[in-house]
């Protein structure tokens, strides 16, 4: 009998949050655009559903740890 827990699916891809907010807010890019290059920067494959989950993440987390003093 198994006595620990296995985890399911793939891992979870790691994803500078900086970068992120800023090609989206900063330079006003689209999903696409920010998933290739951000593909070009760090040599890691990363999908525009990802890139956009990540963003929404981050931008849910600035927006919390703003709002509370």
């Amino acid at each position: 009998m198994v006595s620990g827990m296995i985890p399911v699916g793939r891992p979870r891809v790691s994803v500078d949050f900086a970068t992120v907010l800023r090609m989206r807010d900063v330079e006003k890019m689209g999903w696409s655009r920010m998933a290739g290059t951000y593909r070009e920067k760090t040599g890691q494959f990363i999908s525009r559903d990802t890139i956009k989950r990540r963003y929404l993440e981050a931008n849910a987390q600035k927006t919390t740890s703003t709002k509370t003093p």
